[in-house]
């Protein structure tokens, strides 16, 4: 069989949904010896794939283009006329719409546009809207990335076909032990402007994260003394974040550090070093940072909505989403709990995060498929 792998994405950016289509595809390729594979990369090969295209069972595409809105749904629909495949597999972004082939498989990773529509800009909402209800009509099989999106998904568009491939752990955090030194641990700490102890989110700055609301929620427990931790946020920077981050820098510039997009490598030990991950997002298709942060044996508060309650599984502290006093709450009483208390919760939390292998989600999905 071969299989075409819609890879464009990766060359644009590079938040959950990029790293769920690298990751997966990599594993698909290694442990896939019957298939052939077609790759196809927007302007240049992603270079984490150059030690596996051999030419021949792995191939590589490259489709030149600049403009977003053209290139996806005009010069890689035209593209993947060219090229004759089984399945073609999407699994970031769903497929062009005026591509129309049997073996679609579409990946929907939440429904973002329909239940939390005022986090999106409105262009991209009808963008999405469109893409999605065109690939559940196309699709011979969906892919989604937790079990609340696949209710969500059944219980819009009353499909049957739809499939959980889950996220996973990525290497960098899976071999982080052989870089977490001392020396290494203060180069971090040095390259970034991080304090000996602090909270941390990591998320793109932009109005589902909800960042607003863990900074007010910090600078109001600043205030009532009941804080002494910074907060660390990273994360690139999305839409309508330009004044908050104004506002930080004026006001709370000592307590408050935007480190901005961190390299991969440097994230094992930014995660490791924090005393505990906040994760207040309104709504999340899985949440990848989440087990990222339970896997390094860091304390998580999070948010009680959409997937993340599936994916903590009682395994850390949830608040009441977008609920301001609630969060303090929870943030006041991690702080008040005792070395055993977290030690207890880390551990649990390390186990759970294991479950979620890049590899064995791909291995289902080549069976799927």
């Amino acid at each position: 069989m071969k299989i075409a792998i819609d890879l464009t994405s990766l060359n644009d950016n590079f938040s959950g949904i990029e790293r769920y289509a690298l990751n997966i595809s990599k594993e698909m390729i290694r442990n896939d010896k019957v298939n052939t594979y077609v790759l196809i990369f927007k302007n240049e090969i992603y270079p984490a794939y150059e030690s596996l295209i051999d030419g021949k069972r792995i191939v590589a595409e490259v489709v030149k283009g600049k403009n977003r809105l053209i290139f996806s749904q005009l010069t890689l629909a035209k593209y993947l006329y060219k090229i004759k495949a089984d399945r073609y597999l999407f699994l970031a972004f769903p497929s062009p719409i005026l591509f129309r082939k049997k073996g679609i498989i579409n990946t929907v990773h939440d429904l973002t546009a329909w239940d939390y529509p005022a986090t999106m800009k409105n262009l991209s909402r009808v963008y999405f809207k469109i893409g999605i209800i065109n690939a559940i009509k196309l699709s011979k099989k969906i892919i989604t990335v937790s079990e609340f999106s696949r209710r969500r998904i059944i219980e819009k568009f009353k499909c049957n076909n739809v499939n959980i491939i889950y996220n996973g752990i990525s290497e960098v955090f899976l071999n982080s032990d052989k870089n977490i030194r001392e020396e290494y641990i203060l180069k971090i700490k040095d390259k970034y402007g991080l304090p000996a102890e602090y909270l941390m989110c990591l998320c793109t700055l932009e109005p589902r994260k909800n960042i607003q609301l863990l900074i007010k929620s910090y600078v109001e427990l600043r205030n009532e003394g009941k804080m002494d931790l910074k907060l660390v946020l990273v994360g690139r920077k999305g839409w309508k974040i330009e004044k908050l981050l104004n506002e930080i820098n004026t006001k709370y510039s000592k307590d408050i550090i935007v480190t901005g997009f961190i390299d991969d490598k440097d994230l094992p030990i930014i995660y490791k070093k924090s005393s505990c991950f906040i994760f207040p997002s309104l709504y999340e298709g899985f949440g990848i940072p989440v087990i990222e942060a339970m896997y390094m044996n860091v304390p998580v508060i999070c948010s009680n909505t959409s997937s993340l309650p599936e994916v903590v599984k009682g395994c850390g502290i949830l608040f009441d989403n977008n609920n301001k006093e609630d969060l303090k709450r929870k943030i006041v009483k991690f702080t008040k709990m005792n070395k055993e208390e977290i030690c207890n919760m880390t551990k649990l939390a390390k186990r759970r995060a294991q479950e979620f292998s890049w590899r064995s989600e791909a291995i289902k999905l080549i069976e799927l498929l």
